[in-house]
Formats: structure tokens, C-alpha cells, sequence
């Protein structure tokens, strides 16, 4: 059925339902924002109370952005500008830092070079460590203010005393020629010629090459001659055999004495 214009009809009640229906109407609740582009000035401020923003292009923001509560990023997050975080911070996987970045925390830096210094202790990058007079080489020699350890294992104490694991089982070497060392079975004292000597039931001091005493089970023994600046005193002495004189003899007041035949 055709829709019939009475001339003598008012158009004052369609007029002013149309205005309740525009003032009672939400046309943000579904809207779209063209080409023209979408503004808020002059102090305003576009507030979210209980739904969301979603973003599906790129948000371009040249002012300040303030956030507050928990901030969730998935995906590659790039920050190309001076990044400062002033609470506690948690990393709960790997942390790469690129070439050319350099990690700072108090006294502590890490280079990329491999380089690194913690406090007053520094890492070259070759792996040396150094801290004050103390220095460690990654061949295994060090230096402990004036104490050397070289990459054999010796260990040099100022400029006089060496201990030496090369020689023999072990030495302790002098500067003037004198050595403490240890052998399979013995452990000797010398300089020179002249020599200490002690193995397992045994002490040996030797002169030089041919004159020694030595103590061991079988009771002491003198190789060379025998000489007495001072009075000699023996609190046990065998006896001439029946029929023989000895060459020697005891006076009164415990001196030996050489009869002279």
C-alpha cells in the first residue's frame, strides 16, 4: 500500500520523535574513522573504563608514554634509544648482548672484546687475570707479588729460593748452589761436595766425596779419618782380646791416649 501525503497532516510529531531518537542515540558504540583521521585537543582525553584498545596497524606515539601496572610484549621488541630501568629486573632466559655492547653494573664491565674488569681484578682478552701486584696467565704461569710460578711448575721465591718439581721428585733450589730434594727412597741436603743423607733407618753426612758418618741399625761408622781437637769421651769400650795390647787406652779422667810401642 502507497504512503498517502495528507496536506493537513502535521509534520511537528515526526520532527520531534527524530529528535528523541538523536538525542537518546550512541553512535560511537560501533563507529569508524576514515581517511580524515580521528583528533582529541585542547586537554581532551580518550578513556577506556572497562574494554580494551586493539591495535592492528602501528601506533606512533611522539610524546611521553606513561604505563603503569603489568606490561605484556610477545613477539621482537626493538629499542634503539638509552633504555634506564630503576626497580629489580628478572630475566628468566638467555640475555644476548650483540657485538659492540658493553655490560656496566657498578664496578663491573663486561666488553665485547672478551675483556672484563670486577672491581679492582681484570681479564684481558686473552684470559689474563690480573688484581693489584697478583697476575695469572692462561699458559698456567703466575706471579703472587715476588713469588713466580712458571708454566713447568716451578715456583721462585724472590730472587734466592726455587721450588722445583723437575728435579728429582722435587727440590728446593738456592741461588748459591745449595738444594733440598727428595728421591725415590731419600731425602738430601747438599752444597758443594758436602751432603746430608737420610733414607728409611739411615742418616748420612758426608764431607765430600769420600768422608762420611753414617748411623743405621748396625750402630755408627766413620769413612776417613778420625780427628779430635778436644777431649773424647766413649761410655762403652770393648776390651784387648787375651794376649794383646791395645793401641789405645782410657786414663783416669775418661781421655783416650795412643800407646806409642
Amino acid at each position: 500500500m502507497g504512503l498517502i501525503n495528507n496536506p493537513n497532516q502535521s509534520d511537528i510529531p515526526d520532527i520531534l520523535r527524530r529528535l528523541r531518537a538523536l538525542e537518546n542515540a550512541a553512535p560511537m558504540n560501533n563507529g569508524a574513522v576514515g581517511r580524515g583521521g580521528f583528533e582529541v585537543y585542547d586537554g581532551g582525553v580518550i578513556t577506556i573504563s572497562n574494554g580494551g584498545l586493539s591495535v592492528t596497524g602501528t601506533a606512533t606515539i611522539l610524546g611521553t608514554l606513561i604505563a603503569s601496572g603489568i606490561i605484556n610484549f610477545t613477539g621482537v621488541v626493538t629499542i634503539s634509544g638509552p633504555l634506564t630501568v630503576s626497580g629489580l629486573t628478572t630475566v628468566t632466559n638467555n640475555l644476548v648482548v650483540a657485538s659492540g655492547g658493553k655490560i656496566t653494573a657498578g664496578t663491573i664491565e663486561l666488553n665485547p672484546d672478551g675483556s672484563a674488569k670486577f672491581g679492582t681484578m681484570t681479564i684481558s682478552p686473552t684470559g689474563k687475570i690480573t688484581t693489584g701486584t697478583a697476575e695469572i696467565n692462561p699458559d698456567g704461569s703466575a706471579k703472587f707479588g715476588n713469588t713466580n710460578i712458571d708454566t713447568a711448575g716451578r715456583v721462585k721465591v724472590g730472587s734466592s729460593m726455587t721450588l722445583d718439581p723437575t728435579v728429582s721428585s722435587g727440590a728446593l733450589v738456592f741461588s748459591n748452589g745449595a738444594q733440598v730434594f727428595t728421591d725415590a727412597t731419600t731425602v738430601q741436603m747438599f752444597k758443594g761436595g758436602s751432603a746430608v743423607t737420610v733414607a728409611d733407618g739411615t742418616a748420612t753426612v758426608q764431607g765430600d766425596g769420600s768422608n762420611y758418618v753414617r748411623a743405621d741399625s748396625s750402630g755408627v761408622r766413620a769413612n776417613g779419618p778420625l780427628r779430635a781437637t778436644s777431649t773424647v769421651r766413649v761410655d762403652v769400650m770393648n776390651t784387648a782380646p787375651a794376649g794383646k795390647t791395645a793401641n789405645v787406652y782410657w786414663d783416669s779422667v775418661d781421655k783416650m791416649l795412643k800407646v806409642v810401642v
